[in-house]
């Protein structure tokens, strides 16, 4: 039996221990990170299973039904948040489930904790959000879903304005029901990343984030970029799978390379920012792969950048 460290942690997020002692020591130390590597014949049926459920996948990212389809699920947070007098653990995305095998350091492992993923990500982003958004009193969450990253932010930093931003309904209206139910200074919005609407104009000094949602748009990003330039931001940090990242050669990145590539999601965007900050308009100040995902894909890897001309 293995178990992560702080050593283990900031090596993955690409910072120094005393860096993360310094507010996340606390959850490190109170809660399963145990887990074992799953090797052997135990290896073999896995990626077995994995290459069988990813030629059966028929998701396509992207597709028009898909606004429904997040439309409907994020109506059933919605019904679930009410209906259990407003209780943040219904605002937790079905995605991460809980009870899988996870990747780390390019194995499959298996962890004696069912909720070791949702674990690991509330550590990293409460270093992520210690460390990059103390500066800025105004911060924009774009694919913001239920919520869920915003009562984070908001529990952390009560005294911030923080925004929530979705292309459907219900995920609005549900951000909107979490600021309202729990004094938390959080408002959801409309905005749809693929059409940004040029009105809808951002705060000076102020950070953005995404956490999942630039893998959802198919590849069309640009005009949410060139959106993003003509704004006042400052800080623009991405948690998001990347493609580029993965070594074709190695077989557990192979497979995620499969998987992200049937299913549609977002290739080519560390790339643009590459050529953006060779042309000098951006400035990327982090890319960090920690080596962590679910089963198919590894989805918290590190982009932070700033226009250049703020």
């Amino acid at each position: 039996m293995n178990k992560l460290s702080i050593k283990d942690f900031a090596a993955s997020f690409g910072t120094t221990e005393d860096d993360i002692r310094e507010n996340c020591l606390e959850i490190i130390n109170s809660v399963d990170f145990n887990y074992s590597i799953i090797d052997g014949s135990a290896r073999d049926k896995l990626i077995l299973d994995i290459l069988k459920r990813i030629d059966a996948d028929q998701q396509v990212i992207g597709a028009p039904k898909r606004q429904q389809v997040w439309d409907k699920g994020w109506g059933e947070n919605l019904k679930g948040f009410v209906s259990s007098d407003y209780d943040l653990n219904e605002l937790i995305p079905k995605f991460i489930r809980p009870n899988q095998p996870i990747r780390f350091n390019l194995n499959y492992i298996q962890p004696s904790n069912p909720n070791f993923e949702l674990d690991f990500f509330s550590v990293f982003r409460l270093w992520l959000f210690k460390k990059y958004f103390s500066d800025y009193s105004h911060v924009y969450e774009f694919g913001c879903g239920t919520g869920f990253n915003l009562v984070a932010l908001a529990q952390q930093y009560p005294d911030k304005e923080l925004y929530g931003l979705d292309f459907v309904p219900s995920s609005v209206e549900l951000v909107n029901q979490v600021g309202d139910h729990h004094s938390y200074n959080i408002s959801g919005h409309l905005f749809d990343m693929i059409s940004p609407d040029a009105s809808f104009a951002l705060e000076k000094n102020s950070a953005m984030f995404t956490i999942g949602s630039i893998e959802q748009l198919a590849g069309k990003f640009e005009s949410f970029v060139e959106y993003i330039l003509k704004q006042p931001v400052s800080l623009c940090v991405h948690v998001e799978p990347t493609i580029e990242l993965y070594d074709e050669n190695i077989l557990v990145d192979y497979l995620a390379i499969k998987f992200q590539g049937k299913r549609g999601y977002t290739d080519n965007f560390l790339p643009y920012l590459k050529k953006l900050e060779s042309d000098k308009v951006v400035e990327i100040l982090k890319v960090k792969r920690l080596f962590f995902g679910s089963l198919f894909l590894e989805g918290y890897n590190c982009i932070i950048w700033r226009p250049t001309n703020k």
